[in-house]
């Protein structure tokens, strides 16, 4: 019997220690008031894209004006000046009509007269010389610098 009397009173006092702890647990405890002088801060947060290393992802494929395309484009005319600004690049999209008095005009297709700095689709007029204008071209995320030859008729051109 003494066995029985110390493990009924061995587990009492277990739960009467459990027990305060329990309802302890179930008792909300009390909001935290509020802070003291709390500071907000906002910071926007910036992004910066690097262009020179790779394609930038939010420009369209076809490049920054779409439209005409360097491969359709030809070289009909130039008008040259000692000036650089002055100087004007005559492009068509079409063929060329040589007339009697030596002259040149755009047959079926469009003409663009271009000066230094001048965008057509994904082509840049950089330089325009006596016999040859120079004119970057956008691929997709590379530029390239090409020269489009003007030959005239009195150099040996076709007409």
């Amino acid at each position: 019997m003494t066995y029985r009397y110390f493990l009924g009173v061995a587990l009492v006092a277990v739960l009467a220690l459990v027990a305060p702890a329990s309802v302890d647990a179930q008792e909300p405890q009390p909001a935290a008031g509020p802070a003291g002088d709390t500071e907000l801060v906002f910071e926007r947060e910036v992004f910066s894209y690097p262009s020179f290393t790779r394609r930038n992802p939010f420009r369209p494929l076809l490049g920054a004006a779409g439209g005409v395309r360097f491969e359709q484009l030809s070289l009909i005319g130039i008008m040259y000046s000692s000036d650089p600004a002055s100087s004007v690049a005559v492009l068509s999209t079409g063929g060329v009509q040589v007339a009697e008095d030596g002259t040149m005009s755009p047959v079926d297709g469009d003409a663009y007269y271009l000066k230094v700095g001048d965008n057509i689709g994904n082509t840049t007029v950089v330089e325009i010389r006596r016999d040859a204008v120079v004119v970057d071209v956008e691929v997709f995320d590379s530029v390239e610098r090409e020269i489009m030859n003007f030959v005239s008729r009195r150099q040996g051109g076709s007409s």
